[in-house]
């Protein structure tokens, strides 16, 4: 029935397209033995956070391949090779970088990912509620985007991927993980990169100092907005305002400010003494 090929022709396309990039990526993960799990890292994270900065600070490392979110679903090693393939595509590619880096901010790309995942590196990162739904709204109206319009859209999302995170957190190794707030990032960001080379061992420690890849500015790979004017994280001088009030419906605002008090107990616990003296 030609008629029925032809409407079914996209998605056949689209099938075609995904089998291959996934053979492709299976064969790129054989060919290169350092693309293995336990040499990733990734910043586990939601979007509006300072992700983006950091990514960059990561990136600008020789032994540090990649340039800022991929959006590669992993669900086995075969996916390492696609991000490879991506980072290729996307010029963050480095091929005798130690570790393989991306940044994860949305669910449906680790939400079935394999026990190997958890041998990674895993920095997580999380903002205050309001401070976070408020930049998530004005950003995709900024961008002219139908998501994420309104504060509860946003919530919905904030809520989800603060719970997977928390789910996340408890299976890495205390020795593979390290948590800690948008504010500690931009209150102290050296110490709070002294830390996380302190707490995932990375030699030499991360310095407060990037050049911003066009790939983490665009295709959704990072903040399109300001990340390209910086070179890097500016330390805040004067204290953080508090965090901005939210307007939704119910009980939403505080099932917001609780699941964020609940990683930043987590974050900032015995199991994560790197990084207790740099939350407020």
């Amino acid at each position: 029935m030609p008629g029925l090929a032809s409407r079914n022709l996209p998605g056949m396309m689209h099938a075609l397209r995904d089998t291959g990039k996934r053979t492709a990526g299976w064969l790129v993960s054989r060919a290169v033995p350092q693309y293995r799990f336990e040499n990733g890292l990734f910043i586990l994270a939601h979007m509006r956070c300072g992700s983006t900065a950091l990514s960059n600070i990561l990136c600008s490392r020789p032994d540090i391949s990649g340039y800022g979110e991929a959006h590669v679903r992993y669900e086995g090693r075969a996916d390492l090779g696609q991000l490879a393939l991506n980072q290729m595509r996307r010029g963050g590619w480095e091929l005798q970088a130690s570790h393989l880096f991306d940044k994860i901010l949305h669910s449906r790309y680790d939400s079935a990912v394999p026990p190997e995942f958890f041998t990674a590196r895993a920095i997580f990162l999380v903002r205050r509620p309001g401070d976070a739904i408020l930049s998530i709204v004005r950003l995709f109206c900024r961008l002219g985007k139908n998501e994420y319009r309104t504060q509860d859209e946003a919530a919905d999302y904030y809520i989800e991927r603060l719970t997977a995170l928390e789910a996340l957190w408890h299976r890495f190794p205390a020795e593979r993980r390290i948590g800690l707030t948008h504010e500690a990032l931009v209150r102290d960001p050296e110490r709070a990169l002294a830390a996380i080379s302190a707490g995932l061992e990375l030699q030499p420690p991360l310095v407060n100092r990037y050049a911003s890849l066009a790939a983490s500015r665009r295709g959704g790979g990072g903040d399109p907005l300001k990340s390209g004017q910086f070179t890097r994280i500016e330390r805040l001088r004067h204290e953080l305002p508090a965090d901005a009030l939210l307007d939704l419906a119910g009980s939403r605002a505080e099932e917001c400010e609780e699941l964020y008090l609940r990683l930043y107990r987590l974050f900032t616990g015995r199991e994560s003494t790197a990084l207790r003296k740099v939350h407020p």
